[in-house]
């Protein structure tokens, strides 16, 4: 869960601030999560978390804000045209950073390594929806039919990796199925265009300097999503020993 492809900039030039919010509030919903889930790997709490009942969909929360935001973003950034140049850096840049969690999971848990979670996400989804991002009427359409495609059961979904890759693990601590949650990347393109969000509802209406702390997460979402884990981790692994 990261800051995404492309900034959002209003005609002035201005950033939406409702984008920066909201990506900031999937940011500390992701890490409150991922906290509760360390509290449990240090065997502090025994809740059913990532897959039980109402952690599920706490997940299915914050990674719609995730894509919403991702959507509406390819729209304001590349609407009119695309800057090839930018847009390769940062796919480049959240690749990057996606190899990087795939290495690092394989090494400390083999059995359960992710293969394809949020970031891997973020890449490909940009790279497949970047060129509808002017196409809000179709976008919506596209985005309804995934979601419709995933009700009906005709892919498992764990679809395409299945076909592609022999040997992936049965369960994996992150995973993002492309079908349906392209769907909600498409969703948000279409909202991008609303006029709603173009008014950005959330500009003026916060204190400045309250705003500054506030949408920072938002707009360092990359570096946050790679360090917050490891740091808990630490931190935690420190608190245990003491405490022991």
């Amino acid at each position: 869960m990261t800051k995404h492809i492309g900034h959002p900039t209003k005609q002035n030039s201005q950033r939406n601030i409702t984008l920066d919010m909201t990506r900031t509030l999937a940011i500390v919903l992701m890490v409150i999560f991922h906290f509760i889930y360390d509290l449990k790997l240090f065997g502090w709490i025994d809740w059913d978390i990532p897959d039980g009942q109402g952690w599920q969909q706490f997940r299915w929360v914050i990674v719609s804000l995730f894509f919403l935001a991702l959507g509406s973003s390819l729209h304001f950034a590349y609407a009119s045209s695309i800057n090839y140049s930018k847009f390769l850096k940062r796919v480049l840049q959240i690749s990057a950073g996606a190899l990087l969690i795939s290495i690092a999971s394989y090494i400390a848990i083999p059995s359960n390594w992710i293969f394809f979670g949020v970031l891997h996400f973020l890449a490909l989804a940009s790279i497949i929806c970047v060129g509808f991002a002017n196409w809000p009427k179709l976008s919506f359409i596209i985005g309804i039919s995934f979601f419709i495609l995933a009700a009906s059961d005709v892919l498992i979904s764990r679809w395409p990796f299945h076909l592609l890759f022999d040997g992936l693990p049965d369960y994996t601590n992150d995973f993002v199925a492309p079908v349906p949650w392209l769907g909600m990347v498409f969703l948000g393109i279409s909202l991008g265009h609303t006029q709603w969000l173009k008014r950005d509802p959330l500009q003026g209406k916060i204190n400045p300097a309250v705003l500054r702390f506030a949408v920072w997460p938002g707009q360092h979402g990359l570096m946050i999503y790679l360090l917050h884990q490891p740091i808990m981790i630490a931190l935690l692994y420190g608190l245990s020993l003491v405490i022991s």
